[in-house]
C-alpha cells in the first residue's frame, strides 16, 4: 500500500466528512447516489431458474437479475449460466447444475469478503479474483467436502451420489473432507465421496466447460488483452456486467468502471493515474497499442483506430497496482459483419502428452471470424522462435483420438525477444457446422511448447 496515498486520504478526506456530518445534524441534505457492488446473473444460455429464500417454487432467471445470499440457481439440461459476484469473481454453471449462494459478505474498507457457495450437483467453473485480505474466503461446499481458493481458477464436479471432483486450473486450491485437507497442484484433481477423505491429487483436466461469455478485468494488472479482434474502423461495444474494484482496498471504497466521484477522486494523491484527465478507477481500452479509448461505464459504440486485439485496464499507474483489489466483468461485442465465431484463450500444453490444451498458462488469444479470417496473438512463447499455426478439426466439441479428423497448417509466426508474436491468415470453410481448435506449435504437434484453444463450434450458413 502506498503510504502517501492512504495518509493523505486520512487527512484530506476526514475534514469534509466531519463537515458533512455536522451539516446533516442541522438540515436534511439531498441524498447522493452511492455505488453498491452487486452479485448478478450476468449470462444465461437456455432455461435457468432461481429460487429465493423461503420460496417453494422456481422462477425464470434473466440476465441482469440481482442475486442475494440464500438464493438458489439451477440450469436445465443443455443450459448454462454465469454469475458475477460483487468483487468481479465469476462462477459458471454447466448443464444440469444446481448451487446455492450461502454467504455473500459485501466488500468494504474495513471487512474481508466472503463468498460461500453450496453445490448440490453438476459442474461449476470458478474464476476468483486474488484475495488480498488473508481473512477473505471463497469456498464451494458439497456433500463430500469443501473446496477453498485464494485467487485462482477451479472446476468442481458433483455426481448424483455426492462424489466430488476438484480440479485446479490456476493458483492455490485446497480440498477438505472429514477434517483432512489436501493441496491440489495446478493441472491436478482430487476426489472424495461423502464420508471419505480426499484422494491424493492426480494429474487431470476437467470436463469441457462452455466459454463464460464475459471478460474479467483485474484491478491488480495493467493492460489485459481480451479475445475481441477488431479491424481498423470497426465499431464495438463494452457492456458492464458486474463486479467492482478499488485503488486502495484499506482506505477507499469499491467502484464500477466509471471510477471515483470527483469528491473522492480529489482526495487521492495525484500523479499515480494512467491518465490524469479522468478519475482513478476509470476503465480504459486500446486496440493493438493504438490510441487510448475512454470507456468508463459507457457501452459504446467505440471505434478501433487500428487492427488487433482489444485490451482493457483500470486507471491507475503500474507502479501503484499493489494495493488494488477487485475486478469488473464486461461483455464484448464486435460489429455484426465481423462477429467472432470461435474466440479462445491460448493455453499451454502440460507435460502430459495425452492431455491437450490444459489451463496451466494463458498464452494469448486466437479467433476465427465468420469469413474464415484467423487471427492469433501469442504472448507467452519462447523468445525469437518460429511457430506454426494449425487448425485441428473434430467431429464434436470433445477432443480425443475418436473425434479427431484433421490437422492443417495455415501459416507461421515468429516471436520477438519477449516471446510475443502475431499471425493473420484465413481458412476456407464450407457451409455447415465445424468443430475447430487453433494450435500454435513448434514442429507441428502437441508437446510442452504447444499452445491451443478449446474446441469451439462455428456454423457457416
Amino acid at each position: 500500500m502506498l503510504w502517501t496515498r492512504s495518509s493523505l486520504f486520512k487527512i484530506i478526506f476526514l475534514v469534509p466528512v466531519l463537515f458533512s456530518l455536522m451539516l446533516g445534524i442541522s438540515s436534511c441534505a439531498t441524498k447522493v447516489a452511492v455505488f453498491t457492488p452487486l452479485t448478478v446473473l450476468s449470462i444465461v444460455g437456455g432455461n435457468v431458474e432461481i429460487q429465493q429464500p423461503g420460496a417453494t417454487s422456481w422462477t425464470n432467471g434473466k440476465e441482469g437479475i440481482t442475486l442475494e445470499a440464500g438464493d438458489k440457481v439451477k440450469t436445465d439440461a443443455g443450459a448454462t449460466a454465469t454469475i458475477t459476484f460483487f468483487d468481479g469473481s465469476t462462477i459458471e454453471l454447466n448443464s444440469s447444475t444446481e448451487i446455492s449462494l450461502d454467504e455473500l459478505l459485501s466488500k468494504s474498507s474495513t471487512s474481508p469478503k466472503t463468498i460461500k457457495i453450496g453445490q448440490t450437483i453438476g459442474e461449476t467453473s470458478s474464476s476468483i479474483v486474488k484475495l488480498v485480505d488473508p481473512a477473505s474466503r471463497y469456498e464451494v461446499d458439497t456433500q463430500a467436502g469443501v473446496a477453498a481458493v485464494g485467487g485462482s481458477k477451479m472446476v468442481v464436479t458433483v455426481a448424483t451420489d455426492g462424489t466430488t471432483g476438484v480440479y485446479n486450473l490456476e493458483g492455490i486450491i485446497s480440498f477438505t473432507a472429514q477434517g483432512q485437507e489436501v493441496m491440489i497442484p495446478v493441472g491436478s484433481v482430487s476426489t472424495a465421496t461423502p464420508g471419505q477423505v480426499p484422494s491424493t491429487p492426480q494429474p487431470g483436466t476437467p470436463p469441457v466447460m462452455n466459454a463464460a461469455g464475459v471478460t474479467s478485468i483485474s484491478s491488480q494488472t495493467g493492460w489485459q488483452q481480451t479475445g475481441l479482434y477488431l479491424n481498423a474502423g470497426d465499431k464495438f461495444y463494452v457492456d458492464y456486467s458486474g463486479g467492482s474494484w478499488t485503488v486502495d482496498y484499506k482506505n477507499f471504497p469499491y467502484v464500477g468502471p466509471a471510477g471515483y466521484t470527483p469528491d473522492i477522486d480529489k482526495t487521492i494523491v495525484p500523479g499515480y493515474k494512467f491518465d490524469a484527465s479522468v478519475p482513478y478507477g476509470y476503465l480504459f481500452g486500446e486496440v493493438d497499442n493504438g490510441k487510448e479509448i475512454r470507456i468508463g461505464d459507457n457501452s459504446g459504440p467505440f471505434t478501433a483506430d487500428t487492427s488487433g486485439f482489444l485490451s482493457l485496464r483500470i486507471n491507475d499507474s503500474d507502479a501503484t497496482l499493489g494495493d488494488n483489489d477487485g475486478a469488473i466483468t464486461v461483455n464484448l461485442r464486435g460489429p455484426a459483419n465481423n462477429a467472432l465465431e470461435v474466440p479462445g484463450s491460448l493455453r499451454q500444453n502440460p507435460p502430459v502428452a495425452d492431455v491437450p490444451a490444459a489451463s496451466e498458462a494463458i498464452g494469448g488469444y486466437a479467433t476465427i471470424q465468420a469469413d474464415g479470417a484467423v487471427n492469433v496473438s501469442l504472448s507467452a512463447g519462447s523468445p525469437s522462435t518460429a511457430y506454426g499455426v494449425y487448425v485441428e478439426t473434430y467431429n464434436g466439441t470433445t477432443g480425443g483420438a475418436g473425434n479427431y479428423q484433421s490437422w492443417d497448417a495455415i501459416g507461421s509466426l515468429t516471436t520477438d525477444t519477449n516471446g510475443i508474436g502475431t499471425f493473420s491468415g484465413s481458412i476456407s470453410l464450407s457451409p455447415g457446422t465445424h468443430y475447430l481448435q487453433i494450435v500454435v506449435s513448434i514442429g507441428g504437434g502437441w508437446g510442452s511448447s504447444a499452445f491451443g484453444t478449446n474446441i469451439a463450434t462455428i456454423i457457416i450458413k
